[in-house]
């Protein structure tokens, strides 16, 4: 992996494209070494070839990658004053997540000023199916993307309360869409309940997810009732930020929600 790295480093400092023996005498790997990491790196687009002279450059993959880090970066700074008001005016835990690979991303989070709080540190993934963030970042894709998704989810239980089937995330996912919002009732961790709202972006797709989570005692039915609405206004205020449509009301109070 270090060699790969430093080609990738010789690669991004060039000026054009470099052979493979001036690439081995710049990271001081062997020409052998050098072209079979080349090779692996060709074949998942993040070095490309040219035909006619044999030398190597940065393929269109970290194009790409930049724009999801770049969008990635957009979103913590739009997100960053709504998690410290969430946190701040509710004394529980601010999250952000995006979807990666089926799974939820926690790309930041503010904590309260006192008190116990959830710590999930930037970084972590943690499984769509039975987080709220991750439930609402599922409910929220393309129709075809969502059903390739939930076939494809492992859907391990973490506690006896975790949707370990296909229907009934299916019929899940659907109540979370018609609602807007989306739980976790101590459905991965035990003593733990979450609720979430989707951020959409420009395209009017989910970008990202915002929500709370706090200990279940602290977490009751009339708490996520208010929290919902707060949460929906400070998604949509990310939302606008972001270039995103901007939802006025609560298609259904949280109370009825929770209380169904």
């Amino acid at each position: 992996m270090t060699k790969a790295v430093r080609l990738i480093e010789a690669l991004a400092s060039a000026d054009g494209t470099v052979g493979v023996t001036e690439l081995a005498r710049q990271v001081d790997v062997d020409k052998g070494s050098v072209s079979r990491i080349l090779h692996t790196l060709e074949a998942a687009g993040f070095v490309t070839q040219d035909p006619a002279t044999k030398c190597y450059a940065l393929g269109l993959t970290f194009v790409h990658l930049s724009e999801k880090a770049l969008r990635t970066v957009t979103l913590r700074q739009a997100a960053r004053n709504s998690l410290e008001r969430l946190a701040k005016r509710t004394g529980e835990s601010a999250h952000l997540g995006v979807l990666v690979q089926g799974s939820v991303l926690y790309i930041d989070q503010a904590a309260p000023t006192r008190g116990a709080w959830i710590d999930v540190p930037i970084g972590t993934l943690a499984p769509s199916h039975c987080t709220a963030l991750g439930k609402s970042l599922l409910a929220f894709q393309p129709d075809e993307v969502q059903s390739a998704l939930r076939m494809a989810l492992d859907l391990q239980p973490f506690t006896r309360r975790t949707l370990t089937s296909v229907d009934a995330l299916s019929l899940h996912l659907e109540q979370v869409r018609n609602s807007g919002l989306s739980f976790d009732d101590e459905e991965f961790s035990v003593g733990v309940r979450c609720i979430a709202i989707p951020i959409l972006g420009r395209d009017g797709h989910v970008a990202a997810t915002i929500g709370l989570s706090g200990p279940s005692p602290r977490m009751t039915d009339e708490q996520l009732s208010i929290w919902g609405t707060l949460i929906r206004q400070e998604a949509n205020v990310i939302s606008a930020v972001i270039g995103g449509p901007v939802e006025n009301e609560d298609p259904v109070p949280a109370r009825e929600i929770i209380a169904g």
